[in-house]
């Protein structure tokens, strides 16, 4: 059985993200060998055979995790992404939004670090669906077809956006000092990757 399949109809949906909010917390503080699952049960303020009864085990409840924090994070950008807007604005408001996101939610990007880096980033979970990657791909793929963007692969587009979005929250959430001292320079980034995609004439 897939282990991202859906939790069946008659268990409670809310109480099941309350689990998986509670475990993303417990890791981003402890990592992945730090959140048993008696902790993730006491921390979600559940019986622990109540965590039983949507995971069959922590591995299960990890890799399902991992498609949770993917689905969410596509979720949340693409409710404000506005397709009135010129490309130009959605791009800026992508870059806005991912960083606003993260920053609320640290355990998001906390979770997606650890997971990459770990032996759970299979393979096979590596080629299973990401809704996160398909929506930045499908926007990425408008702005090319559209005459926006360079003609350039999406995918090269979104992995090189995302990536250097993603290094600026690690950079501003792990070097706080430094983060001071560049603070007045921090926001050329964006535009500058801007700069490195859009199609010039």
């Amino acid at each position: 059985m897939n282990v991202h399949s859906l939790i069946p109809m008659e268990q409670n949906p809310s109480k099941k993200v309350q689990i998986l909010e509670s475990a993303l917390e417990l890791i981003k503080e402890n990592g992945f060998h730090g959140c048993p699952i008696s902790q993730v049960a006491k921390q979600a303020s559940v019986a622990a055979g109540s965590v039983y009864t949507y995971f069959e085990s922590k591995d299960e409840m990890i890799l399902e995790l991992y498609t949770y924090v993917k689905t969410e994070v596509a979720k949340k950008i693409s409710e404000k992404d506005d397709p009135k807007k010129n490309f130009e604005a959605r791009f800026f408001d992508l870059w806005n939004n991912v960083t606003s996101l993260y920053r609320e939610k640290p355990a998001f990007q906390s979770f997606l670090d650890q997971f990459s880096s770990s032996p759970y980033n299979t393979e096979a979970v590596q080629l299973e669906c990401d809704p996160l990657g398909q929506w930045l791909e499908a926007f990425f793929k408008e702005g090319v077809e559209s005459g926006q963007l360079k003609a350039l692969n999406p995918k090269i587009i979104s992995i090189m956006v995302l990536g250097s979005l993603i290094s600026l929250v690690r950079f501003t959430t792990y070097f706080k000092a430094k983060t001071a001292s560049a603070a007045q320079d921090l926001h050329l980034i964006p535009q500058m990757v801007w700069d490195g995609i859009k199609f010039q004439s």
